[in-house]
């Protein structure tokens, strides 16, 4: 209503603010807009769902409905207003339609939303009528006009006739006094047998947890309202439904009647049934998802710590995902990882739960499994798959599986700490040569000692916050003559122990690693040889050396790091050529695409790259052509032991030759004794580092040797 004012029509009947709440309360009981509107087309009651369409407006002035829908400022609607309220006036006039009589016509909001425009007549009283909006791809079969209605002026059944929601009228009684369409076609009973009997004569419903053997009295009908219940239909269909229930009142506050709104919410059970499903299970395999585990996970770890149940955890790795995700795409990835999941599925009971955790990871929780049977169906899946070549096109590749065990019981505390064990177990399986299991044991185990890491990440944040790092370097010196003679570094880190201690890399690296601190220790090191280059960049130019600077894979996927990495090279102007930055063959190939984006960029501003640890990688001379590198360094695992070893020789000579062949430089790592560099230097290696060349030191002394 507006205000405090009375709406009149020009030959109809006052509506009050006391009558108009009372027509809200149906009103806003409806999924559809609904509003009234008099002769003029002034709109004076409606619901919410018309707010939603009509958006904001002064509701306290009688408004136009053209000004809120432009679309219906057409002498078409003006017509079907001015019809519609004069058959409200004059119900008994001919018209080809009749009292019932119902005008639409189709508007456009935008371009993406087409709604459907009723116009009714509304006989409770005269000189107003009900305009309907309803979304067409939200329109239901339509309901037939019939005759033979009587409409009384005390009741809303045409305005409750043109509603799509099914709607059943009651007395103060619980009487029926009016069924639509929607209702007859979910109850089953026509509206000719229905009107005169109880409302539990048409309308019988259960609560959804019940038997069908017990249907509610009238009076937990009238107050289960909201709640999800079951209506049987005639023919004993039954159909979940949701209900709501106006009571209509007199201005003396007494009841007159009731309007039962309800809707099939079969379909929206569905929607959500659905959602239910997306949310709990992976796309690809169907399995259960990540979130789904660490709950089932949950559950174990209280009946474990309860009851001391006996549960086990397997962690499942697929080894050399990767290769068939680049040499056939994704499609056969996903392919592969919903056949490896069949397999799974045959080894495990009916009772284990299998989830695929990730990418190429998997986890299964066997409940109420004992330490041995556990092992035996780890086994029996790691056999199977081991068994199993997968197929794409004419390709085919062999595969297997490496599985971290751990036993689930009262000392295991939450599910991130179960996991973690879980998954240092699996790496540890994969170190030992994959296609392994690996148990998880406090003690004993190699996994645990990995836990001891966690132990690092404190130490390793309050270096970075305390600046308790250090900078070393190591000489990479040219073995050929004609190169440069100018000797370059590659800059390590060390770590200082409260007392003082030096502490290697090897023992802490791991740890930043593996908790995804690498970035941080990566930024540290960064900022810091910039500023060694800053403060001392005239005997820098004039040594010519270049800094060779470790980069992780973490940093690489880091979407950030390459911004900052930019800025802070182009703001200290660092002379091009002085950095080259040492990315591991692993990481470059795990991350193709980001790699060489990130080469690129900063290649663009004067930087150089070298391949670290080359030769260890499963395809490396497949994936350097698509690398920008200058340098590449030779894995010092075949450097090491080249004397005694002819394959470990014939590799470092091939990984040399391809280099130059490519027009890159080669360095050899781990160059221990005078004898390898010797024999180096007869393959035509261009670059030597190692403790035969030299040991690291401070970078601190780099200027004055």
């Amino acid at each position: 209503m507006h205000g405090n004012q009375t709406a009149t029509a020009r030959t109809g009947l006052p509506l009050t603010d006391d009558i108009i709440e009372q027509l809200r309360e149906v009103l806003e009981a409806c999924d559809v807009g609904l509003c009234l509107v008099d002769d003029q087309r002034r709109v004076w009651a409606w619901n919410q769902r018309f707010t939603e369409r009509a958006g904001r407006w002064d509701a306290d002035t009688p408004t136009l409905i053209e000004t809120l829908f432009p679309a219906l400022a057409n002498e078409r609607f003006a017509d079907q207003v001015r019809e519609a309220v004069s058959l409200s006036i004059a119900p008994e006039q001919d018209s080809p339609r009749g009292r019932s009589a119902q005008s639409r016509q189709v508007i456009r909001l935008d371009p993406q939303t087409r709604i459907r425009i009723s116009v009714r007549p509304l006989m409770l009283h005269p000189g107003y009528c009900l305009v309907q909006f309803t979304d067409l791809d939200e329109v239901q079969p339509e309901d037939t006009p019939r005759s033979g209605f009587t409409l009384t002026e005390q009741r809303t059944r045409a305005m409750l006739a043109s509603i799509e929601d099914a709607v059943i009228l009651l007395d103060p009684h619980g009487m029926v006094e009016f069924v639509n369409l929607a209702a007859e076609n979910l109850t089953g009973y026509q509206s000719r047998w229905a009107v005169g009997r109880p409302l539990t004569a048409i309308y019988q419903v259960f609560d959804e947890t019940d038997s069908l053997d017990h249907p509610f009295e009238m009076e937990q009908v009238l107050s289960d309202m909201g709640r999800q219940l079951v209506l049987q239909h005639r023919e004993g269909l039954s159909i979940p439904i949701q209900q709501t229930l106006s009571r209509l009142r007199d201005q003396a506050g007494n009841l007159e009647g009731m309007v039962l709104v309800f809707k099939d919410t079969s379909q929206s059970r569905k929607m959500a049934a659905q959602l239910s499903w997306q949310s709990s299970h992976d796309p690809v395999t169907r399995l259960y998802n990540r979130a789904e585990f660490d709950r089932h996970l949950s559950q174990l770890l209280d009946q474990a710590g309860s009851h001391g149940d006996c549960h086990c955890l397997l962690y499942l790795d697929v080894d050399r995902f990767i290769v068939v995700n680049d040499n056939c795409g994704h499609a056969a990835g996903d392919e592969l990882l919903r056949q490896l999941a069949g397999l799974m599925k045959r080894s495990i009971r009916s009772s284990d739960m299998l989830a695929r955790l990730g990418g190429d990871e998997f986890g299964i929780l066997l409940s109420q499994c004992t330490r041995e049977s556990a092992e035996r169906i780890a086994e029996s899946i790691r056999s199977n798959v081991q068994d199993f070549c997968f197929s794409w096109g004419e390709k085919a590749f062999p595969q297997s599986v490496s599985i971290g065990m751990v036993p689930i019981n009262e000392q295991n505390v939450s599910v991130q700490q179960v996991m973690s064990y879980a998954d240092m177990a699996c790496i540890t399986a994969k170190e030992e040569g994959r296609n392994k299991i690996h148990v998880y044991h406090p003690q004993e185990s190699s996994a645990a000692k990995r836990h001891g890491e966690a132990q690092w990440v404190t130490r390793i944040r309050q270096a970075l916050e305390a600046d308790l790092l250090a900078l070393y370097v190591q000489p990479i010196t040219s073995l050929q003559p004609g190169n440069s003679e100018v000797e370059h570094v590659e800059v390590l880190i060390r770590l200082l122990d409260p007392d003082g201690d030096i502490i290697a890399p090897g023992v802490f690296i791991p740890a930043a690693e593996r908790f995804g601190l690498m970035p941080a220790v990566d930024r540290w090191v960064v900022a810091r040889v910039v500023d060694y280059i800053r403060d001392n960049r005239q005997r820098c130019l004039a040594t010519g050396r270049r800094f060779f600077v470790n980069l992780s894979g973490l940093s690489l996927c880091d979407d950030g790091f390459l911004q900052w990495l930019l800025e802070i090279i182009q703001s200290q102007d660092i002379p091009c050529g002085m950095l080259c930055f040492e990315l591991t063959e692993t990481a470059a190939i795990s991350n193709l695409t980001t790699a060489e984006h990130f080469m690129r960029s900063l290649q663009r501003i004067g930087c150089e790259f070298a391949l670290d640890d080359f030769g260890s990688g499963l395809s490396s001379f497949a994936y350097l052509k698509h690398l920008p590198v200058e340098y590449l360094k030779i894995d010092g695992a075949f450097v090491k032991d080249m004397l005694e070893n002819d394959i470990d020789e014939s590799m470092v000579d091939a990984i040399n030759h391809i280099g130059h062949v490519m027009g890159l430089e080669t360095i050899a790592e781990f160059v221990e004794s005078a004898q390898i560099r010797d024999r180096l230097m007869e393959l035509g290696v261009d670059y030597a580092q190692g403790y035969a060349i030299c040991r690291p030191f401070p970078i601190t002394q780099l200027l004055d040797r």
